[in-house]
């Protein structure tokens, strides 16, 4: 028996809606696996910033900070799996310090913690002016200080094979110098998200 024209709507109609929630479950699973980590400076300090350009250029520093790493999807059965991970801090593009963090892994909804603290001194090469702006933030006191979360995060592909994805977080921070005259002053410090 032949279908109506009626019926034949109808049909036409549901194959439609099965095609749109098709399509609407398949852009979900996608966005869901490419669910950005929830990256945040927790706590920063700055004890020492400073430039000698005698006999080199050189940028001397005492930077510690907390850092969350927090593994947002909440439907992966396995842990989450990071790999060569690494945190850079930069000064006016110049990195001055990196953390090499390797492989880890995250539970779901499990965050790591990472505490750094670290002095020392780095060449760098900075023009006149460049010299010149870090002379005004040190009039200022603040100084501006881009920590960088990169590396990939493993996932798992519609055919079963683990891939990379490439992780790169700034967290933009404008850090006051922590000096004799204003440790006792130093307000709390707002946690920074990084995106």
């Amino acid at each position: 028996m032949l279908c109506d024209r009626d019926c034949c709507r109808r049909f036409c109609l549901c194959y439609i809606i099965l095609l749109i929630v098709l399509c609407v479950c398949y852009t979900i699973a996608v966005l869901a696996s490419h669910v950005q980590q929830k990256i945040v400076i927790v706590n920063a300090n700055l004890s020492r910033f400073e430039l000698t350009t005698s006999p080199t250029t050189s940028l001397f520093f005492n930077l510690s900070f907390t850092m969350s790493i927090h593994n947002s999807l909440w439907f992966d059965i396995d842990a989450a799996n990071y790999q060569d991970m690494e945190i850079s801090c930069y000064y006016n593009t110049i990195e001055f310090d990196s953390i090499d963090l390797g492989n880890f892994g995250l539970d779901v909804m499990q965050t790591s913690i990472v505490n750094h603290s670290r002095s020392g001194n780095v060449t760098v090469n900075l023009t006149s002016n460049e010299v010149d702006a870090f002379k005004r933030s040190s009039e200022t006191g603040y100084f501006d200080i881009e920590i960088w979360l990169q590396g990939n995060r493993m996932f798992e592909d519609y055919d079963g094979e683990n891939k990379p994805m490439y992780m790169s977080y700034p967290c933009k921070l404008r850090l006051q110098l922590i000096t004799s005259q204003n440790s006792t002053t130093q307000g709390n410090f707002t946690p920074v998200k990084c995106h």
